[in-house]
């Protein structure tokens, strides 16, 4: 094996057929915004003249002639092993350093430890333990594995559902209460719409609004518009409505077609042709009609106080060859019982499916799975899906000139 760096062209083709594990951050349509505000280097592995992974490093500028490099998701290895690993990341090591590299950073977007949807771990192929080891023996420093949001890295956890399955089974495996809600919000007249880029601001003041209501760590509105510019040609911008108008003349025909069955079956019991059965399934009418007229007049009364086109909800998804990502959402909690989350996010999973993918990735969790956890709802939403939980290793340092670095740190330039 031998590495070298490559040229952007390379790097593109390489991801355009790449079929594995991989961030955003490894996106081509990020390699574009990234090397843009940083000075950018691609290098690539080879075996012999084929090109078998790729990992594009960027560095800030520390005490002007220095730089602290960062891998962005960690080296990319197709077919991947630790030995591979081990092998490209002594490469990155010394190419770095030539380019006046005082430290690294690696948070590799690799499987760790596989969990079921409870959070437990489970024996799987997919375990590497060993990634572990091959970062201690380079001399890398090991950030901890954390349960908590670090600003500065990536959520150690992510809940991932195999959507290779048939939609029918999909729903089938959804806990009770998700797949109650899942089909009664297709019950109603929710729409999902795409936004564009002139109403970036929409979604940002929903998402802003449900961050401070719960309580996550905030994520700069400048931030998140950055990422959908660069991201837009791979992401899906969407906003749940409902229309009350529509709504309610559906509620009036279901009640109409009750009220028909009703006095037909009444009809048949008055003239002696009824059954033991049609008495029972009038009782059963009669309280439908009662639950469809409070239905009626509960959303008259929405109708009355929000007006008949109501947003409920907004996301953004990002997707790549291997899956969809679930990264930002946000939801008006006076209009939950329209369950427009969950309208979308089913929603989304089929259009998943009709990308090709195998994959519906519903991203961050802390890995604090008890109820005390700060993110304790967002976690018990996605788990009613029955996805399984990938635990990633974490962060990993390397300081190359230790003089130079603690300077830097005394000087507040770190």
């Amino acid at each position: 094996m031998r590495t070298s760096p490559i040229q952007a062209e390379t790097f593109k083709a390489f991801m355009a057929d790449y079929g594995s594990y991989c961030h955003y951050m490894h996106d081509p349509l990020y390699y574009d915004y990234i090397s843009g505000i940083q000075e950018t280097h691609i290098l690539g592995l080879f075996e012999e003249e084929t090109l078998i992974g790729v990992s594009m490093i960027s560095g800030r500028s520390v005490l002007k002639r220095y730089r602290i490099f960062t891998s962005h998701a960690g080296p990319l290895i197709q077919p991947f092993s630790n030995e591979r690993l081990q092998f490209f990341l002594k490469e990155i090591d010394a190419y770095a350093k030539k380019q006046g590299a005082i430290k690294m950073v690696h948070s590799p977007y690799h499987i760790y430890q596989m969990r079921n949807s409870d959070g437990e771990a489970i024996d799987s192929e997919l375990n590497n333990h060993g990634i572990m080891e091959v970062y201690k023996a380079l001399g890398y420093s090991h950030n901890g594995f954390t349960k908590q949001l670090v600003t500065s890295e990536m959520l150690r956890y992510q809940a991932v559902l195999d959507i290779t399955r048939d939609e029918e089974e999909l729903m089938k495996r959804m806990d009770q209460k998700t797949r109650y809600n899942t089909r009664a919000s297709e019950q109603m007249c929710i729409r999902v719409r795409y936004l564009e880029e002139d109403e970036y601001d929409k979604f940002i003041e929903i998402y802003k609004d449900t961050e401070e209501r719960i309580g996550f760590d905030p994520v700069s509105s400048e931030k998140i518009k950055n990422l959908l510019r660069t991201l837009k040609d791979r992401t899906y911008l969407t906003l749940s409505y409902i229309d009350l108008e529509e709504y309610l003349a559906k509620l009036s025909e279901e009640l109409e077609a009750l009220v028909s069955d009703q006095k037909e079956m009444q009809s048949k019991v008055d003239s002696g042709q009824g059954t033991k059965r049609m008495k029972g399934r009038l009782n059963e009418l009669k309280d439908l009609m009662g639950n469809k007229e409070k239905r009626l007049e509960k959303i008259r009364g929405v109708q009355a106080e929000y007006g008949n086109i109501i947003e409920l909800s907004a996301a953004m998804y990002y997707y790549n060859n291997h899956e969809m990502v679930y990264l930002f959402s946000g939801s008006y909690p006076e209009h939950s019982m329209f369950m427009g989350t969950n309208f979308t996010t089913w929603h989304m999973i089929k259009e998943a499916k009709k990308l090709g993918l195998g994959r519906f990735n519903f991203f961050g969790l802390t890995g604090d799975f008890t109820e005390d956890s700060k993110d304790y709802g967002v976690y018990k939403f996605k788990k009613g899906y029955d996805p399984l939980i990938e635990e990633l290793p974490g962060t990993f340092e390397k300081v190359y000139n230790r003089p130079v670095h603690k300077l830097a740190q005394k000087l507040n330039k770190i």
